[in-house]
């Protein structure tokens, strides 16, 4: 058995989040000690191992609840209703980023001149970038945002003819 504090200890929770889990119905007490102190099984650890790990990924209490209440095997339906969820998160902060960059080229800051473009060039290098990390980084980018990464080139000065080449070369690294 473990005492409020070990369970809490053990699973880096405070006092007030077990007795909040034990309010809502999500994770309450095996027994009391013949002094009142809430006493948790190895069961109840086991549940909290699992309730800790769904809130890790993100997944809200009501819902880890409502599977927990189901008592079904399967984490298949929460798992990808909270995949939808960071998917329309990932849609929202792409559309914020849009609109970041829409901004800050009618405020003409990421316009390319040669001086923007070497300035950063030395902050880069005082960041420690390198020409290596420097196109590794953005190949990740190209691959992982491809029409932003070209709209950011556009914006540093590099002509449609200069992103065409660079995409096709990094294309033949990455086959």
């Amino acid at each position: 058995m473990y005492t409020i504090s070990q369970i809490g200890t053990l699973f880096k929770l405070s006092r007030s989040t077990l007795l909040y889990y034990d309010s809502i119905g999500l994770l309450s007490p095996s027994q009391r000690s013949p002094a009142g102190y809430r006493l948790y099984a190895e069961d109840k650890r086991k549940k909290l191992e699992q309730i800790r790990l769904f809130r890790e990924l993100g997944v809200p209490l009501k819902g880890i609840l409502s599977f927990l209440e189901r008592k079904t095997e399967t984490t298949t339906p929460l798992l990808l209703k909270r995949l939808l969820a960071i998917n329309s998160q990932i849609d929202e902060l792409r559309s914020q980023q849009r609109a970041i960059l829409g901004m800050l080229e009618t405020e003409g800051i990421l316009k390319g001149s040669k001086p923007f473009l070497r300035r950063h060039a030395e902050l880069g290098k005082e960041a420690g970038i390198t020409e290596g990390n420097f196109r590794s980084l953005h190949r990740i980018f190209e691959r992982a945002a491809p029409a932003e990464h070209r709209r950011l080139l556009k914006h540093l000065g590099f002509s449609p003819s200069e992103i065409r080449i660079f995409v096709k070369e990094n294309a033949n690294k990455d086959a």
